[in-house]
């Protein structure tokens, strides 16, 4: 496999960010909704065992899916009220699971009323861990793995470092830039707490260029009192670098150091990389004992009147959310859920708000349609935007020609579908879905 670029200054993708209308500088509530759809599948192993039927009265934070497999993760009641029914669901990635559909009514049993506050540092790595796993804490940057599974480690076991990586996973979106403005010491309460878990002394946070100025001082006024290494690293804002892999790679380069090497070497043996919005869920689970039944969402795009960013309760109807950001300004061309490079596109505003859900855009009809695809005229733009160094077009042609195996023999499996060489092809060639389709066909017939 080919070396990965630590800064992908001549790879990824500066593409047009959508941003939140000025007014809207701070996280907003969405309405709590009528109806939740709570889908028992909401995370990247196996769905959750509903636990719930048609008829059942159900509180705010109730266990309604307990997690069935190891890779599975619990399931919670967003709202007070009813089971309206239990049916199968197919989320917006195509994978299908039950889901509970609660009609709210009746009292909240921890909005609007003074969080208990547990003293975490009392608590063993082994409590804290399990709190987490209770809350169905999963990674909120966009691979949905239980955070607990993370987390673990063997016994006497550590990591070299713990980093928080606050780069927004895509452009566009900005509910992790927005909640370290809002809850600097919160999220750096959950470092602590995950750096407890890990038994790492050395602690990280990634941010943004583009957010240094604003970022840096509440940072480093939140982690005055912490007893450890903390340092903040501004990183490149440029796509993909806020993905995983390239957020280790860059911070230990930085650091330079032979633990850093060996940790580039290994992988994620040596640290551990979590998303600021999973932090923060680490948070409310240990420290306010609240499981995860909201997150951040961004609302954004050329179609929508007032995009914003939203604290949007599991379950909420997307169609609900546009109209939180005062509707659309023209019926829009494509309506999608994610990012706009890895996002996936619906034809129904009805899809609920899950944990994988950072953002709902909105994009107008001349937007939506660039224009119909055209011959490869090789210029190599595909080549230079792939942060991964692979050969976009040449792979397309193997694919193409049914040759899987040579694809991946290319490197095939190390792409991660970012979207920067679609965006950046000319000819509007879709590589990204005919890369996809190929490591489908590659893959094992068998799931583990």
């Amino acid at each position: 496999m080919k070396r990965q670029r630590l800064f992908p200054s001549t790879g990824g993708a500066d593409s047009p960010t959508a941003s939140v209308s000025s007014e809207a500088r701070r996280i907003s509530n969405a309405a709590i909704p009528a109806f939740a759809l709570i889908p028992m599948l909401q995370h990247s192993g196996s769905a959750a065992r509903c636990l719930v039927r048609p008829g059942d009265r159900v509180q705010e934070g109730m266990l309604i899916g307990k997690a069935d497999g190891a890779r599975s993760a619990n399931v919670h009641s967003s709202v007070p009220g009813t089971v309206v029914r239990v049916e199968r669901t197919t989320g917006a990635d195509g994978t299908v699971s039950a889901a509970a559909l609660v009609e709210f009514g009746g009292e909240f049993e921890r909005t609007g009323k003074a969080p208990a506050v547990e003293d975490w540092e009392k608590l063993s790595r082994s409590d804290l861990l399990g709190r987490i796993r209770s809350a169905g804490v999963v990674g909120l940057g966009g691979g949905l793995q239980p955070t607990h599974l993370k987390l673990a480690r063997e016994p006497g076991r550590v990591a070299s470092r713990l980093i928080a990586n606050g780069l927004d996973c895509e452009p566009s979106l900005q509910g992790d830039t927005f909640l370290m403005r809002e809850k600097s010491a919160e999220i750096v309460t959950g470092m602590l707490i995950c750096g407890k878990i890990l038994g790492t002394a050395r602690m990280v946070l990634a941010i943004g260029l583009a957010q240094e100025e604003e970022l840096l001082p509440l940072f480093h006024r939140a982690s005055e009192h912490v007893d450890r290494a903390f340092e903040v690293v501004p990183l490149p804002s440029r796509y993909p670098l806020g993905h995983e892999d390239l957020v280790r790679a860059a911070v230990l380069a930085k650091a330079g150091d032979a633990d850093g090497d060996r940790g580039a070497e290994n992988g994620s043996a040596e640290c551990v990389v979590l998303n600021v919005s999973t932090l923060f869920a680490v948070y409310e689970a240990v420290v306010r004992g609240r499981p995860m039944i909201e997150r951040t969402v961004t609302v954004s795009g050329s179609a929508v009147r007032r995009p914003s960013v939203l604290k949007v309760r599991i379950g909420t109807r997307v169609g609900d959310l546009f109209e939180e950001c005062g509707g659309f300004l023209e019926q829009p061309g494509k309506v999608v859920l994610g990012g706009p490079m890895r996002g996936v596109a619906v034809s129904s505003l009805d899809f609920p708000v899950t944990k994988g859900v950072s953002g709902v855009l909105a994009y107008t009809r001349a937007e939506a349609r660039p224009g119909p695809e055209m011959p490869c005229i090789r210029c190599g733009a595909c080549v230079e935007a792939c942060p991964w160094e692979l050969v976009p077009t040449r792979l397309h042609k193997l694919i193409e020609r049914g040759e899987i195996a040579q694809a991946l023999a290319e490197g095939l499996s190390s792409c991660t579908e970012c979207g920067c060489c679609a965006y950046a092809c000319p000819s509007r060639i879709p590589l990204v879905e005919s890369l996809r389709q190929g490591k489908r066909r590659g893959a094992p017939s068998h799931h583990g």
